[in-house]
């Protein structure tokens, strides 16, 4: 599953940082708060048996 939340929602603590691959990640250093959910989603998986969330960049 995939919860949508509004980025700017989550304030400072949440971090775009470079993953092994390089691509920047969302990284949330605070407690998730469940009342600023947008919208819940299948994460559909992709060929490779992988979840595809698309791109998260900002």
């Amino acid at each position: 599953m995939v919860l949508a939340f509004e980025a700017e929602s989550l304030g400072p603590a949440l971090k775009w940082e470079p993953s092994r691959g390089g691509a920047l990640f969302p990284h949330l250093y605070s407690p998730l708060a469940a009342d600023r959910v947008l919208e819940v989603l299948e994460a559909p998986l992709g060929a490779d048996g992988v979840p595809d969330v698309g791109d998260l960049a900002p």
